[in-house]
């Protein structure tokens, strides 16, 4: 599939990029290096989130990330999704699926529906921005470093730090490669990592304090309301760390925390400690992801919610 991917990069001229809803370090790191690769290329795109995404503030760094597009009704010829188990989490600009008579979907959540025309997916890969970077090789162009800093920073940021289990030998000779095109890792982690801001600090603060610890059930939960986001002056996209804050704790296995949205949706984020596989938590709720990060979207309350997630951890046991 990288070969027919690779194949309408070349022949085509306008591309709409897109990732999903409340995008990570590893959603925004690929979808700007995809965009710079077709810079390089020449080809006209536009990289789109729609109008209720929240960026984190600490990617807000990477080059070329003044270019994304605030839209809810994009347009273009190819559309390609990036690090997007399935359509609902394209939010409303899923829409667009059915307009565009050429889709590509290129994700390593093993549990993809290959939604899309052309689907690659490969679960062996620490992240979609890697896979970008296999990309950039197939085509031959020259890899620059502000691609390689984008795509280091969606590896890094879906592997933990390098820490989580999905790190590889493979991955980091890849990594090696980034800081051969300029990547000062140094910097990176100052940016990401040591640059929060006095409103996250709040957020943070109160997501702890909220925090619910079920040592029976291993179970840590914490519930984050829009009231919470006024009271700190924080924005959601600033809760994305309390969840590995709250499995950071001894004797729980499961961590959650529970958004609630301008629309009143809850969602969820969820990561856990083996043996535990949230990701098949997450699809009997209707979402997905991998063995220990993932997530689904809910209309039913938090307490329901927690409710429901504390039985299916004990069936399940």
């Amino acid at each position: 599939m990288i070969s027919a991917i690779s194949e309408t990069l070349k022949r085509e001229d306008d591309f709409l990029v897109l990732t999903h809803v409340q995008p990570d370090g590893d959603g925004i790191g690929a979808m700007l290096a995809l965009g710079h690769l077709l810079e390089a290329l020449g080809k006209k795109h536009t990289l789109a989130v729609n109008s209720a995404v929240d960026i984190p503030p600490q990617y807000k760094f990477l080059p070329g990330a003044d270019r994304l597009t605030i839209t809810d009704d994009p347009t273009g010829k190819v559309l390609v999704a990036l690090d997007a188990a399935n359509e609902s989490r394209l939010g409303s600009l899923v829409t667009a699926l059915k307009r565009f008579p050429m889709t590509i979907n290129i994700d390593h959540h093993p549990d993809n529906s290959a939604f899309a025309k052309i689907n690659w997916i490969d679960p062996t890969a620490t992240s979609t921005s890697e896979m970008v970077y296999d990309l950039w090789l197939q085509i031959g162009l020259p890899l620059n470093k502000e691609a390689a800093l984008c795509i280091y920073v969606g590896m890094l940021t879906d592997t933990g730090r390098w820490q989580y289990s999905n790190t590889t030998g493979r991955s980091l000779e890849k990594a090696a490669k980034l800081l051969d095109a300029g990547v000062k890792p140094i910097e990176v982690f100052r940016r990401i990592f040591e640059s929060y801001s006095v409103e996250w600090f709040k957020l943070l603060a109160l997501g702890l304090q909220k925090a619910v610890f079920d040592k029976e059930a291993g179970l840590a939960h914490a519930v984050i309301g829009q009231s919470d986001l006024k009271a700190t002056g924080a924005n959601m996209a600033e809760t994305e760390n309390l969840v590995d804050w709250l499995r950071s704790v001894g004797g729980i296995n499961v961590a959650m925390v529970l958004k609630e949205t301008r629309q009143g949706e809850i969602k969820v984020s969820l990561r856990s400690q083996d043996p535990v596989d949230v990701g098949l938590l997450a699809r009997r709720f209707g979402g997905g992801g991998h063995r220990n990060a993932s997530g689904f979207t809910s209309k039913d309350t938090p307490e329901n919610i927690v409710k429901n997630v504390k039985k299916w951890l004990t069936d399940s046991s």
